[in-house]
């Protein structure tokens, strides 16, 4: 398959390098963070999304990668680091100017940053929410979030 070429790294993402899943995890647990339960990092939301684009959607593969370096770009700019390196706080707000469209539009001239955000945020739902069996959702942690039986066989859940 043409797509997804990259060499496999520590995760052995066929689609992202080793900086690019780094930025993209740490957007994904701005989105859905670690608290009493793993957050959309731990729960491979990231091996979700990697395994999305070279099975079912590699044309959305250069969607990611230009606002991966859109947003990896202006983050070197204006802080100096990479976005993954970034606090807390400067994470939520780079992300929340994004959500606005509020971020210098010189940075996303290759593409939309709304687009780029709303792709991110629902490919991180699909990632968490969803079947392990895809890639994310790592030892079940959302449907125990959700105090949901696992595995979700349809018509065999009992609830009391």
């Amino acid at each position: 398959m043409p797509a997804c070429k990259k060499e496999m790294g520590r995760q052995q993402y066929r689609c992202f390098s080793i900086d690019e899943s780094e930025c993209l995890g740490a957007i994904c647990e701005q989105f859905i963070p670690t608290d009493e339960y793993l957050g959309a990092k731990e729960a491979g939301v990231v091996n979700f999304i990697d395994k999305l684009l070279y099975q079912r959607f590699p044309e959305l593969e250069p969607d990611y990668k230009k606002g991966i370096q859109a947003l990896e770009k202006y983050s070197m700019d204006v802080f100096q680091k990479t976005f993954a390196n970034l606090s807390w706080e400067q994470q939520y707000t780079v992300l929340q100017q994004m959500e606005r469209k509020e971020l210098p539009e010189t940075y996303w001239e290759e593409i939309p940053q709304k687009k780029f955000f709303d792709m991110v945020l629902r490919n991180t739902m699909q990632g968490y929410y969803g079947s392990p069996r895809h890639g994310g959702n790592r030892d079940y942690v959302s449907f125990r979030m959700m105090r949901l039986d696992y595995p979700l066989l349809v018509g065999q859940n009992r609830y009391e």
